[in-house]
This record gives C-alpha cells, sequence and structure tokens, in this order.
C-alpha cells in the first residue's frame, strides 16, 4: 500500500513524528504531479511511476558521471519534463477523449521506460548520495538532514505550484483550456501550447520526486509501481483536481501508514491492509474526496 520510508530504515518509536513527517511530505511531492495530470487534466497516465524511476535513475547518472548531487535535482526535472511533452505530442493529444485509450498508451509508455533503464543500467539496484550529508536536531531527535530537505523542498514545490495555477496568465490559461477547450481556443488562447506545458509541467514535477526521493530508496527499474499507486489513492481520497486535496490525502494517508506501522508493530503487511479499509471507507462515503474541486482555495 502506502510505499514510506518506514518500511526501509530501522526506526524507534521517538522518530515517529519525524519520519511520518517526511514520509507525508515525499507521498504529496509524488502526487503532486499527478493532480495535474490525472486530476485537472483528467489524464489517466500510468506512466507516472516511471517518470519518477526516471527521475531518480537521472540523479542516479548525473553524480555516476562524478557531478555534483544537486545538479542531478537540477536536471532530473528538465530531463522528465522533456519526456512528458514528447508524450503528449505524440499520443497524448490525440486521446484526450479516450479515457481508456490513454489508460494503455500511458502503461505502455511505462514499460518501454522500464525496459530503457533495465538495458541502460542493468537490473541491480543503484543507490543515489543526499545532496546534504550530516544531520539536524529536531524535537529532540537526530534528524538525518536530507529528510527534512524533502519536508522543506513539498512545502516550496506545493506553494509554487498552487500560485501558478490561481494567480499567473499561464496557470489561469491552463484552467480554462481544461475547463472548456473550445470556448479558450475561441478567446486566443493556443490550446496546444497549454496542453504540452501543462503535462510536461506535471511530469516535471514526477522526476523532481524521483531525483529528491532517490537518496531514500534502492533505485531500480519497478520502483515506481508502488508509488504510482500511492499517488492515485492520494489524489482520489484527498479530492480529483484540488491541491489541497492532494495535501489533506497525503497527510491522512502517510499519517495513518505510520501510525499503524507503530501500533502493529511487526506486521507490516496488516498496517498496510488497514490504511486500505480506511480509504476505501472515505471513498465509499465520501467520493468526491476529503476536499472536492467546488471547495478547493487554490
Amino acid at each position: 500500500m502506502i510505499t514510506t520510508i518506514a518500511s526501509v530504515v530501522p526506526l524507534q518509536l521517538a522518530d515517529r513524528v519525524l519520519i511520518s513527517l517526511t514520509s507525508i511530505s515525499g507521498l504529496v511531492l509524488v502526487a503532486s504531479g499527478l493532480t495535474i495530470i490525472f486530476g485537472l487534466m483528467g489524464v489517466l497516465n500510468l506512466a507516472h511511476g516511471a517518470l519518477m524511476m526516471v527521475g531518480a535513475y537521472t540523479a542516479y547518472a548525473v553524480q555516476s558521471a562524478g557531478f555534483s548531487p544537486w545538479l542531478g535535482i537540477v536536471i532530473a526535472p528538465l530531463v522528465v519534463g522533456l519526456i512528458g511533452v514528447a508524450m503528449e505530442v505524440t499520443l497524448i493529444r490525440r486521446l484526450y477523449d479516450r479515457p481508456l485509450d490513454t489508460l494503455l498508451a500511458t502503461w505502455g509508455i511505462a514499460i518501454v521506460l522500464q525496459e530503457a533503464v533495465t538495458i541502460a543500467f542493468g537490473t541491480s539496484q543503484k543507490s543515489v548520495a543526499p545532496p546534504i550529508e550530516g544531520s539536524v536536531s529536531l524535537l529532540g531527535v537526530t534528524y538525518p538532514a536530507h529528510w527534512a530537505f524533502i519536508i522543506v523542498v513539498t512545502i516550496v514545490v506545493m506553494a509554487i505550484t498552487i500560485g501558478l495555477f490561481a494567480y499567473t496568465d499561464i496557470g489561469i490559461m491552463a484552467l480554462a483550456v481544461i475547463q472548456d477547450r473550445e470556448m479558450a481556443s475561441a478567446v486566443g488562447i493556443n490550446t496546444r501550447v497549454s496542453d504540452r506545458t501543462t503535462f510536461g509541467f506535471g511530469s516535471a514535477l514526477a522526476g523532481l520526486s524521483g531525483a529528491i526521493m532517490a537518496p531514500l530508496l534502492s533505485v531500480n527499474s519497478t520502483m515506481g509501481i508502488a508509488w504510482l499507486a500511492d499517488s492515485f489513492l492520494v489524489v482520489i481520497v484527498g479530492g480529483v483536481g484540488t491541491f489541497t486535496g492532494t495535501i489533506a490525502g497525503g497527510i491522512l494517508l502517510g499519517g495513518l501508514d505510520n501510525l499503524f506501522r507503530t501500533v502493529i508493530s511487526g506486521y507490516t503487511s496488516i498496517a498496510q491492509a488497514a490504511v486500505l479499509v480506511v480509504a476505501l471507507i472515505i471513498i465509499r462515503y465520501r467520493p468526491q474526496g476529503l476536499i472536492p474541486a467546488g471547495e478547493r482555495g487554490e
């Protein structure tokens, strides 16, 4: 179910709050790109996890070439954003009114990306060094500095993304195209450019999340599959088409996952199942999500 940092590091009870914050931040960061592509554009993008994986491998490739980890974090969203634009130009723009075909097309792209990475880098798991070494002291706990960095990056990225779509001409035009393509075209908005920019931006966020999260995970060609499932769950539970809903969904599901792992120590599968049950209950009784698009503040 929820892929948390808690599953890949040894834990002490006193660390749980900070571990949860980092886990929640990772979920929200990964889901933010899907909020744009699936939540706003309505594209069932099953390649989102693979795009995250490509971002992680880009960071790995940059470091393997002898460059700074910071450069990998900068290059990853650019590379993945360009892949997203290429996806939109070659396939997605022909399938906006055919959701099932989009589902199959993006799943095919995900398989192609996974196989391409396997051919280029092999099947062994890779490791990526964090850009920030050392630790900081928070709440009386010695906390890895990179984990705190993930929290800060997530806050900054979400603030910029919400501001971009709410207060800039580019974002407002993108929303206009999403809501009524024909009317937007009639008033002079270049809908093709808007679609490519929006899809590319959502893909770039997936690449950024992969590069940021890579130091905490084993980097391999299938790493994005679990994050894809978690991202869709966060977006649906939080509220499709709203960034505040994505944040709420990430906080709820990520927090519950870490809570259940603490209470049901040693039974990871049971904890994951418990989170899924909670998610299904929410979807059953509040299918529009915790914060529906009509109630969003962005």
